[in-house]
């Protein structure tokens, strides 16, 4: 076990978990640094830089999340710098090595959208969002209002609402963080009510956090 002090956090850990913070560390250090060079006509700057990243840190990564990491990264980048069909050609690398979790996966259906939102294929992007967002799992539903503005954009470039069947999915956000359903006069414009309302609010699980933990800000729940 080794000491890993970073910020306020200050805790014991393995050698392989020391190795996953330092690889996470890495690119969140260059992150900002990245982006900059991606919006100011410096991509390939931007892109050198991720690689020597994943050069300097390879051997670290014992569980896949620098490398996928590094591919969402260097789809971002090529998205920022308005290479939408690079971008596109980028993203595959990410969905060929897995995704972690739900989250992982909508969050690259989203990206994805988005590069093909920039190229005029809206029915495909819709398309492919739905796709990735269609993966539910009630452990996450907590992120997925963040993705409601998405949905409803999408939709409105094609002209038609948002669709019934993610009615669901929203009763679940509105479970999760125990509130009513917003009424408006779509499914869309509740959604979107809906993500507003929940912003700041503690999910089902940091309710539970912090009624177990004696209260508190809930900032340290999981």
């Amino acid at each position: 076990m080794q000491r890993y002090t970073r910020g306020k956090m200050d805790e014991m850990l393995c050698a392989s978990c020391l190795d996953r913070m330092a690889v996470q560390d890495a690119i969140e250090d260059k992150f900002i640094y990245m982006y900059e060079l991606a919006t100011s006509e410096r991509s390939d700057q931007a892109l050198d830089c991720l690689n020597a990243i994943w050069e300097a840190n390879r051997h670290r990564d014992h569980t896949g999340w620098l490398a996928r990491s590094v591919a969402s990264t260097r789809a971002f980048i090529l998205h920022q710098a308005g290479r939408y069909t690079e971008a596109l050609q980028a993203s595959e690398a990410v969905a060929q090595l897995g995704f972690e979790n739900v989250t992982a996966r909508w969050a690259y259906g989203d990206a994805r959208a988005r590069n093909l939102r920039a190229l005029g294929r809206h029915r495909e992007a819709l398309e492919t969002f739905e796709e990735a967002f269609s993966h539910q799992d009630s452990m996450y539903v907590s992120s997925a209002p963040y993705y409601f503005d998405t949905l409803v954009e999408l939709s409105k470039n094609l002209g038609q609402p948002v669709h019934e069947k993610w009615r669901s999915v929203a009763e679940a956000v509105a479970e999760e963080f125990a509130v009513e359903m917003p009424v408006r006069n779509s499914l869309g414009e509740s959604m979107r009510a809906l993500a507003e309302m929940t912003r700041d609010m503690p999910s089902k699980a940091q309710r539970e956090w912090q009624a177990t933990h004696g209260g508190g800000t809930g900032e340290d729940a999981p």
